[in-house]
């Protein structure tokens, strides 16, 4: 029954995905399969792998996952045969409470990934405009903001379009994500705060301290456009008092400011800044620019980075990152290490010395020089997920065929191995029906420790600057900005306790599970 009910759920998970994608759908989790796009896809010129490398890949892990549903639903033995120690040795991880845990959190988080743009992301989940029903999120086209009655060919600004409707009043209302930014590329607007002025000093609302710093006024008909900009010290203005022009922003002149006492006229471009004092402008406004604090008022949970953009929708972007590529890099690396390491200490001779001389020369090749070279050659822009896994998986399946080599070879020795083969089983039968099964500890103790591999790798690379582009959200890329920008300690903070939080869980399980599935303890052979 489990074999069918797994099955049915990896059929049903491809073919909705596929069905999804072709459909204009944009369902959480299910988009992920196509979202290995290239950024130049539309130019006439591009390859045409970089053209269609969402649909490949899409299509691949689409048909791999339903050739698996279909072994699951096809098996003959419907039932799960557990191996009496494989049951102790589960019960004995249950009850080691660190790592029992750990697994359940790692658990929670992945669901929560699997929420997607459904949880953190700038398109609304919902729009109620004159009476009709959108939902933005969870389509692949981008409605334009002229739709919901804003100017402009561009996409709608939900975030400005909620602010909008509730002001308005009219009934109309916008539904946003918990965290509604996006990873990338969704950078934060300067935060514009009203001086007011107390007994002759310059206040920041809400704060009892005199305000320090720049203050601004901007045209009323157009407040984007800087009008001018005084300075403040302990609420007093000081020094100059620039004034701008409408047209290009120049400064066209100045006056001079003392002790809050302004010179009469001004020092530089008396008819420009005469001209400028004739216009109508908004009151005093003390502007802060990113990297912007943490404040449940602008909805940065923990702040924005240098560019403004959103840390913790990073952060999200970056787990959900970590997780498809372990699931990826686990699958290919223990495919390949598994197979020919049991086939190198099953076989033997002239397979096992060639496939040794092989790992030998890869074992010799510097991985970070690999990185670099194709960084280099393909172009950072052009980097992708996919090219990174796949130097990763180059080079790290090289452990796992030592372990299963030996295990293989221990193994071919055992009396069930010689019955199996007087029986009439093939090497391959034998390999993965008999010894696969009882060197199985190996490959489950291994797993934890690579998953903080390939997640330290990819932090790694991302800061030093040879990882994924901008395109991608990533841990690493935040961190490094974090260490660039240690006057605002909410940005290495949040990451580096993200990082450490993920780390842990995931050594706490390993731990567990090397101590569950110590063969020290567990033995079949007596």
């Amino acid at each position: 029954m489990v074999y069918r009910i797994t099955g049915i759920v990896l059929i049903l998970i491809s073919c909705g995905a596929m069905v999804a994608y072709h459909s204009g759908l944009a369902l959480p989790t299910l988009d992920w399969f196509f979202s290995f796009e290239s950024k130049d896809k539309e130019l006439a010129s591009a390859s045409f792998w970089k053209k269609s490398q969402d649909q490949i890949i899409g299509y691949i892990l689409c048909s791999l996952l339903l050739v698996a549903g279909l072994l699951c639903v096809l098996r003959k033995s419907r039932e799960v045969k557990w191996n009496p120690q494989t049951v102790r040795k589960l019960k004995r991880f249950k009850s080691i409470t660190r790592g029992y845990v750990s697994l359940w959190i790692l658990a929670g988080l992945l669901f929560l990934t699997l929420l997607d743009h459904a949880l953190v992301g700038k398109k609304a989940l919902l729009v109620q405009y004159d009476g009709e029903l959108y939902s933005p999120a969870f389509v692949q086209k981008n409605y334009k903001a002229e739709v919901f009655g804003q100017e402009g060919e561009s996409e709608a600004d939900y975030r400005q379009l909620k602010a909008d409707f509730e002001q308005e009043g009219k009934g109309n209302w916008v539904l946003l994500p918990l965290v509604a930014f996006d990873a990338t590329f969704d950078s934060a607007d300067p935060i514009k705060e009203e001086l007011a002025e107390r007994d002759g000093l310059f206040y920041r609302e809400g704060e009892q301290e005199p305000y320090s710093g720049l203050g601004y006024r901007y045209y009323a008909d157009d407040q984007d456009k800087r009008h001018s900009m005084v300075r403040f010290r302990k609420g007093v203005r000081q020094g100059r008092e620039e004034y701008y022009s409408r047209s290009t922003g120049d400064m066209v002149g100045h006056y001079e400011w003392r002790d809050g006492v302004r010179s009469a006229d001004p020092v530089m471009g008396a008819e420009p800044v005469l001209a400028a004092e004739k216009e109508k402008t908004t009151g005093l406004q003390a502007v802060r620019y990113p990297p912007l604090p943490p404040s449940f008022k602008t909805g940065h949970y923990l702040g924005t980075d240098s560019r403004g953009w959103d840390v913790l929708a990073q952060i999200y972007g970056g787990l959900q990152l970590v997780f498809q590529a372990a699931i990826i890099y686990l699958f290919v690396t223990y495919v390949i290490g598994i197979t020919l390491g049991s086939l190198m200490g099953y076989l033997g001779g002239t397979f096992d010395i060639v496939v040794q001389r092989l790992i030998e020369i890869l074992a010799n090749v510097p991985f970070l020089y690999v990185v670099i070279i194709i960084a280099d050659r393909l172009g950072r822009e052009d980097v992708t997920l996919v090219t990174i896994l796949l130097v990763l998986c180059i080079f790290s399946w090289i452990g796992i065929t030592y372990y299963m080599r030996t295990a293989a070879y221990r193994e071919k020795a055992r009396d069930y191995v010689a019955a199996a083969r007087v029986l009439g089983a093939g090497p391959i039968r034998v390999i993965f029906r008999h010894v696969l099964p009882n060197a199985i500890s190996i490959v489950v103790t291994l797993l934890p420790f690579s998953v903080v591999g390939v997640i330290t790798a990819l932090t790694a690379l991302d800061f030093i600057g040879f990882g994924l582009p901008d395109t991608y959200p990533s841990w690493g890329r935040i961190l490094q900005d974090g260490v660039t920008n240690l006057d605002y300690p909410w940005i290495v903070a949040s990451v580096f306790g993200g990082m450490v939080t993920v780390l842990l869980l995931v050594t706490f399980v390993g731990e567990a599970v090397r101590e569950a599935f110590d063969p020290k303890k567990f033995t079949t052979y007596r």
